[in-house]
């Protein structure tokens, strides 16, 4: 992650304060200011700063806005990704598991003896959001690092 200048890190706790998510911040830096980073590379910067990023509102009119959720919070808590790793492998895969997205939707995941992850998708036509499967992958990377793998 390159450093950035003041100015940027102050923009950044603007955007914060204004109600702004992980995803819209990535999105904000690399429009606004030029700068390209991964969704886990703002999620650290956030933290680093030592700022609190509003949980997602629900699409309900009649919810009130979530409160503000700190980001060492565990990630279920933020509507993040959640992994498993299945005690019991699946017949034919080298690691299988399930993970749920931050939309709610859950899902099985495999990875063949050739080493490809693949995702049963929860319905057809079903895409999960681009910073979801960056934070999935990271996951399971580590999970997979572990004891066991």
């Amino acid at each position: 992650m390159a450093s950035l200048k003041q100015e940027h890190k102050e923009q950044v706790g603007k955007w914060v304060a204004d109600g702004l998510g992980l995803s819209d911040i990535q999105k904000l830096l690399k429009t606004e200011l030029g700068i390209g980073m991964t969704f886990m590379d703002v999620r650290f910067l956030v933290s680093d700063l030592s700022l609190q990023v509003s949980a997602p509102a629900k699409e309900d009119k009649n919810t009130a806005p979530a409160p503000d959720a700190p980001l060492d919070e565990p990630d279920d808590m933020l509507g993040g990704v959640s992994v498993e790793v299945d005690k019991v492998i699946h017949p034919g895969a080298a690691a299988s598991g399930s993970v749920t997205f931050s939309d709610g939707k859950s899902t099985k995941w495999f990875v063949d003896p050739m080493g490809q992850l693949r995702i049963e998708p929860p319905e057809p036509g079903y895409q999960p959001s681009q910073e979801d499967l960056q934070e999935f992958q990271m996951q399971l990377r580590s999970a997979l690092q572990g004891p066991g793998y």
